[in-house]
């Protein structure tokens, strides 16, 4: 944290000090110089630009520590992993307090200690305590009331079902029934046995021993259909479809147009989408493939990528058909995989995969949320505008979702290219040389919870350079290609300084 060398304050965006940093004198006359301001009482902060709710809520658990120090984060917002809700955050102290009012935050505080045995509470940051898993559950089995229109102390019914509903999904069983087991114990240390029944209730309706409730958690329903969903990704599809509706032209053009007709570009985008997930031809083997519809012998399941690939892009109407309906797409999704792995039996076309996938330490949707969290992010499809916006949401969705065991890069880019024909427009190819561009526009894409712009001026140039490309003559593609630099392996380029250039 920055510190200037002749305050004894933290001086960097967002920081807070105290009253016993230096003297109270010193402190007003740096306040009435502009230099600091006071937050809240002996609260201060040099920022003098972030909006004060915005400074407080950051440093929430510093505050905290300060007005409350062992306070343990409690009820609603234990069940919210510490997140601020409404403008509150619920606590448990021994301190006599029963509100405290602060920029952006009012801390609700209720008697009570942090509980040692026989399940503790969390260590958490700035020697608070954060209640455990056990305790937030009897906790938040309390009644409150919502006033208004702004959350109660606890969860509601609904809202606890599926607090333990996503527990159970992230857990697994045999973490849960120790949450169970825990939850007993505790209730019974605490003289809470009356909570008993309704423990177990919760509990046998998510293991589905128990039907559940006509007015059940949605995502309890979810999890019991067998279409639970990964609610960090369905965050991330908010995000993601705020971005492809406000896409700024300085980024990326609205349209581009077509070819007049597709001559090479079907070839070539079913070439390099390939190339992209590592099936590697050389240009004439592909084309030989393409032209005699038949898979080399010594390669017959690389072969057929590039064909069921090419089928689905030369398909007139198919390479343009798409929806509104988050059921209709599923269903385009399934049939555009099935096609393009057809050649790969052992790799289950058409079907969702079974086992968890990722890429090095980066996870994918767990497998029995692959439906549910698609639908999710495909329900959103329906008010983002077509062309660009909207395509590259598709490709996002089904490429953070990998809903497949294998072909999920090819099947997101064929969905991707549909909504580009749909809307009259250029489809969108990705060159060999680009590779590396495009895997780190995605990449970004994920580690910033959803934010496209990165991906956007990403596929926005590769949008151009398919635009300009003379697809309707192949001596003149083959120039293009040369001349842009497509063919290029991307590592290879990159050390010799070569981009995809515009046609």
């Amino acid at each position: 944290m920055a510190r200037s060398l002749t305050t004894p304050w933290p001086t960097g965006p967002r920081s807070v000090f105290f009253d016993d940093v230096a003297s109270r004198p010193m402190l007003a006359r740096a306040v009435k110089e502009g230099r600091i301001r006071k937050l809240a009482p002996k609260v201060y902060s040099a920022d003098l630009v972030s909006p004060p709710s915005e400074i407080v809520v950051e440093n929430r658990w510093r505050v905290l520590a300060r007005v409350l120090p062992g306070a343990v984060i409690a009820d609603r917002s234990a069940a919210e992993d510490g997140q601020v809700v409404s403008g509150r955050l619920f606590v448990v102290s021994d301190l006599p307090r029963k509100s405290i009012r602060l920029p952006g935050l009012e801390i609700r505080v209720r008697p009570g200690q942090a509980i040692e045995a026989p399940v503790p509470d969390l260590p958490w940051a700035d020697g608070l305590r954060m209640s455990s898993p056990a305790r937030t559950l009897l906790d938040n089995l309390a009644e409150s009331r919502s006033r208004g229109g702004r959350a109660g102390r606890t969860l509601n019914l609904p809202e606890l079902e599926d607090w333990l509903a996503r527990k159970s999904l992230a857990w697994g069983a045999e973490r849960l029934e120790r949450l169970r087991l825990d939850t007993v114990a505790l209730a019974e240390a605490l003289g809470a046995t009356g909570h008993l029944d309704a423990v177990g209730r919760l509990f046998d309706q998510v293991s589905g021993c128990l039907p559940l409730r006509p007015q059940a958690g949605p995502l309890l329903v979810a999890l019991a259909q067998g279409r639970a969903w990964d609610e960090r990704r369905v965050v991330m599809f908010d995000r993601a479809a705020v971005d492809a509706t406000q896409i700024d032209p300085s980024l990326a053009p609205e349209w581009l147009p077509p070819p007049e007709t597709p001559g090479e570009l079907p070839f070539y985008e079913s070439y390099f989408s390939n190339y992209i997930e590592g099936t590697e031809f050389t240009i004439d083997e592909a084309r030989r493939i393409v032209e005699t519809q038949q898979p080399p012998a010594a390669r017959p399941a690389d072969g057929h990528d590039i064909l069921g690939t090419y089928h689905c892009v030369s398909d007139p109407i198919g390479r343009s058909t798409t929806s509104d309906d988050p059921d209709e797409l599923v269903g385009y999704l399934i049939d555009r995989h099935r096609t393009i792995l057809a050649g790969r039996p052992d790799q289950e076309p058409g079907c969702w995969k079974t086992v968890a996938n990722r890429v090095g330490a980066y996870d994918f949707v767990a497998p029995e949320q692959v439906e549910g969290t698609l639908r999710k992010g495909l329900a959103l499809v329906s008010h983002i505008p077509s062309t660009i916006g909207r395509a590259l949401y598709m490709m996002f969705v089904v490429l953070e979702v990998h809903p497949f065991r294998d072909g999920n890069g090819r099947v997101a880019r064929v969905m991707m290219n549909a909504e580009m024909s749909a809307a009259g427009a250029s489809r969108i190819v990705v060159p060999s040389v680009y590779r590396d561009e495009y895997v780190a526009g995605l990449r970004r894409a994920s580690v910033n919870a959803g934010d496209l712009i990165g991906l956007v001026r990403v596929m926005a140039h590769a949008w151009r350079w398919t635009s300009a490309m003379t697809w309707s003559d192949r001596a003149a593609v083959e120039g293009q290609l040369e001349a842009t630099h497509a063919l290029e392996d991307p590592v290879i380029a990159r050390e010799a300084g070569l981009r995809l250039e515009l046609p």
